[in-house]
C-alpha cells in the first residue's frame, strides 16, 4: 500500500477503455481509482473504493509503521523484505505467501525512474455525479474505516464483516456480493 500516487502512463486511457466504466479500487488501487475519477469524471459511471487511504490522511502510528517498513526495505533495494513487510501489515497468515508473491511482482514492475506527477486531488476530495461507495474490512485499521472519508465523498461507508484490509482475498463471496449489489 504505497503512498505515492504518481503514474507512469496517461490516464484515462483513451484508446482501450469504453466510453464509460465503473471503477473499483482496493487499497492503493483505490487511491489510483479516485484520482482517475477526479481527472475524468465524465467517463466514470460508478466508483467503489475498498480499504482506500483518504487524500490528506494523517496516518495512525500503526499505519505509519507499516508504510515506513515497506519504504525502508525499498530504499535498501530489498524487494523481498518490502514484500514481506506488506504481507505482514495487510494479509492474514493464510494469505501471506500469496500476497508476498504478488507484491514482489508489483515491486519488480515498478522498478526504474518514474516521473513524479502532480496529485490531481491535492488533498481535496471532489464531488462526483455518479454513485460512490466506500468500504472497508471490519478488522482493518481505523484509518480505512473512518466515516469521514465516505462523508466527504457523500457516499455510504460499508464495513465488510470478518475481514481486514484485503477483503476480496479474505472473503471473496462477501466482496462479490457487495460489488454486485453496488453495481446493480
Amino acid at each position: 500500500c504505497a503512498r505515492s500516487t504518481s503514474t507512469r502512463s496517461r490516464w484515462p486511457p483513451t484508446t482501450l477503455a469504453p466510453k464509460r466504466f465503473a471503477l473499483v479500487g482496493i487499497s492503493f488501487g483505490g487511491a489510483v481509482a479516485l484520482r482517475v475519477a477526479a481527472v475524468a469524471p465524465s467517463r466514470v459511471s460508478a466508483l467503489l473504493l475498498v480499504s482506500t487511504p483518504p487524500p490528506g490522511l494523517d496516518p495512525s502510528e500503526e499505519l505509519l509503521a507499516a508504510w515506513e517498513a515497506e519504504e525502508a526495505a525499498l530504499q535498501r533495494g530489498d524487494l523481498d523484505a518490502a514484500a514481506v513487510a506488506v504481507a505482514e501489515s495487510w494479509a492474514p497468515p493464510r494469505l501471506r505467501a500469496r500476497v508476498i508473491a504478488m507484491q514482489r511482482r508489483a515491486f519488480e514492475l515498478q522498478q526504474g525512474e518514474a516521473e513524479e506527477a502532480a496529485d490531481p486531488l491535492d488533498a481535496r476530495v471532489p464531488a462526483f455525479d455518479f454513485p460512490v461507495l466506500v468500504a472497508a474490512g471490519e478488522y482493518n485499521l481505523p484509518d480505512f474505516r473512518a466515516g469521514s472519508f465516505a462523508a466527504s465523498l457523500r457516499a455510504p461507508l460499508e464495513l465488510i464483516p470478518g475481514v481486514g484490509h484485503l477483503a476480496p482475498m479474505e472473503n471473496p463471496e462477501a466482496f462479490r456480493s457487495l460489488l454486485l449489489r453496488f453495481l446493480a
